[in-house]
């Protein structure tokens, strides 16, 4: 196999950097999971670079690490990117179809998405994403593709999805100082929802949430299609900081806390045996019973359901048959999709799995950690639309790259 099929995605979340690399297997019509990790990072706060030398060493350490264990030399990656600066609106356009032969091309349908994007956007901002939602032909609307057939008036409604430009442009950079091209900038909940969400949910309406450390990302979908997407400023670490500001320990012990023994909601919580936990100092112990760990978790998970709900009932879809489906390390907190049913007054809630249709990966990658990375390299192969428009592929450094090389030969 060619190494041109081999394929990246790198997700730069929440302080943390998440590689895996995979080969299309077209004997089989999957993508097979060579390898992946994941690595700290300071230089990212809320999916946004801070520190862009940190930024490119943590690009190169989890490359390297992926690298090593696929056996193989990347040169580019598709970017996941997040964040509060990334923000999304629908949009409308029609185009009339003036020549005598009436049916309806491909280059008409670029056509009509393109007075779509006819709005005014400011110079620091640019687009990632166009998804078209639905196309009505001569006012017969719900028409899936409308080529190959006749009409006279062309109309389409869209989900634009933008992004700061300086944001984009500086994780591009951490990208290439590490060494390596971008194919794309990709919104990683769009994403993520092509790989976890089903069409079936797509069309009753579902929301999708991806709980991050530093921010909440969510989507819905009705009819089919994605038609509200928003970036919620608040994430996991805020409970984390909660248990240790609480309990008087470190984040990293709060950390460890809130995976094995937090729960959002009490009815979860069967075994309330007394742990022991070590303060600030390093050396006073101290008993917490799981239960008491509801003080610190439930107001702050309340906190962010409550700005779901306020993002939900302030979009034109505030009815979702289809439930929720929980994605991100957020997800992972014991009783978290039955918090989700009860504080969202929804019928039902499931954590997002990959869709192993697609995948034929190792069981250590198939995990909510790297849904983000696994949906990036999925996501050429899934989207189910012609027409989506990402910042055109940005350069990485090849002379690093010739390095690289040079010492992996000798």
């Amino acid at each position: 196999m060619g190494k041109s099929e081999i394929i990246a995605g790198l997700d730069m979340g929440s302080g943390r950097v998440t590689c895996v690399i995979a080969e299309r297997d077209d004997e089989h019509n999957k993508l097979r999971v060579l390898a992946g990790a994941s690595v700290p990072c300071r230089g990212l706060k809320g999916g946004v670079v801070v520190n862009i030398e940190e930024a490119a060493s943590a690009v190169e350490r989890v490359m390297d690490a992926a690298e090593g264990k696929a056996n193989e030399v990347v040169g580019e990656v598709y970017l996941g990117v997040r964040g509060a600066h990334i923000q999304a609106f629908d949009s409308k356009g029609a185009y009339n179809i003036a020549r005598t032969d009436k049916e309806i091309t491909s280059e008409d349908v670029a056509n009509v998405i393109e007075t779509a994007k006819a709005f005014q956007l400011s110079p620091d901002r640019e687009i990632l994403h166009v998804i078209p939602q639905g196309f009505s032909l001569d006012r017969q609307r719900g028409v899936p593709n409308p080529i190959g057939m006749e009409g006279s008036l062309l109309e389409v409604g869209v989900h634009i999805i933008t992004a700061s430009s300086p944001a984009i442009n500086n994780l591009v950079k951490s990208v290439s100082k590490g060494g390596f091209r971008v194919v794309a900038p990709i919104y990683t909940l769009l994403a993520v929802g092509e790989l976890v969400v089903s069409e079936e949910e797509k069309e009753l309406g579902c929301l999708l949430i991806d709980a991050g450390g530093q921010t909440t990302s969510i989507a819905i979908y009705s009819e089919g299609g994605i038609h509200f997407s928003r970036e919620i400023p608040i994430g996991g670490d805020s409970i984390t900081r909660d248990i240790a500001y609480g309990l008087g320990t470190k984040i990293d012990s709060a950390q460890e806390i809130k995976e094995k023994y937090g729960a959002v909601l009490s009815k979860i919580i069967e075994d309330d045996k007394p742990i022991v936990i070590t303060k600030l100092d390093g050396r006073t112990k101290k008993e917490v019973k799981p239960r008491e760990l509801l003080d610190f978790i439930q107001p702050r998970a309340e906190e962010i359901f409550e700005k779901i709900s306020q993002s939900v009932q302030a979009s034109s879809y505030p009815d979702l048959p289809g439930g929720a489906i929980l994605t991100g390390g957020g997800a992972l907190m014991r009783g978290m999709p039955e918090a989700a049913e009860v504080m969202l007054d929804l019928n039902q809630s499931r954590l997002g799995l990959p869709a192993q249709e697609i995948l034929q990966c190792p069981e250590e990658y198939m995990t909510q950690a790297y849904t983000g990375a696994l949906a990036l390299v999925c996501y050429p192969y899934l989207k189910n639309w012609t027409a989506d428009v990402s910042a055109p592929a940005r350069n990485g450094s090849m002379e690093k790259k010739f390095w690289r090389w040079l010492k992996d030969m000798f």
